[in-house]
């Protein structure tokens, strides 16, 4: 997993209210969401200020752009997480209109997280506003895309940054044995 989100959990706040997480590595996309969780919800608190919704469907990716706009209860932050987002990959104008004003008024200690599979349409609207965000560090965007089953060289690369991110040495010889085993399933690395 990507170090940037390697803080301690409550110590240090990111200024960052929005973070696109996309990609086809389920299990590194889970680990950087959970890495969020961690850093910016209050465990006591969480049943509060953490939401999951699922934005394959339209009511409740109302509902999460409605519940980002109240603040945290308690300590920490509120996290709202729209997994299968539907705002990089297709949207209603109407449903992208109300993520354009919710994300105008996102308060302090509240945080976005839109994950996906597919990577974000850069023809959309609110494709467009979110790289704007980026641009200027008020949102980011992270990817976790899987070697194909034929790249072996990027199989290899996968294993090392396994390795390199759990701060273990590995051997070029071990490296060849985990590619022959797990291919580019980057579950059975964990």
């Amino acid at each position: 997993l990507d170090d940037q989100y390697s803080h301690s959990p409550l110590a240090s706040k990111s200024n960052m209210a929005i973070h696109l997480i996309w990609g086809n590595d389920s299990a590194s996309i889970e680990g950087s969401i959970n890495k969020l969780i961690e850093e910016f919800v209050d465990p006591i608190w969480s049943t509060l200020n953490l939401s999951r919704h699922d934005g394959s469907d339209p009511n409740q990716a109302t509902k999460a752009l409605k519940e980002l706009q109240t603040p945290p209860l308690g300590n920490g932050d509120r996290l709202v997480l729209i997994q299968k987002s539907p705002f990089c990959n297709g949207c209603s104008s109407e449903m992208a209109n109300q993520f354009e004003k919710a994300i105008e008024i996102i308060p302090d200690q509240c945080h976005l997280v839109l994950s996906n599979t597919n990577k974000p349409d850069g023809r959309l609207k609110t494709t467009k506003t979110l790289q704007k965000l980026i641009k200027d560090g008020k949102a980011n965007e992270i990817s976790f895309l899987l070697p194909a089953p034929w790249d072996t060289e990027g199989q290899r690369k996968l294993v090392e940054k396994s390795a390199n991110n759990l701060k273990i040495k590995i051997e070029p010889k071990a490296i060849d044995c985990l590619v022959d085993a797990i291919g580019s399933d980057s579950t059975r690395l964990l």
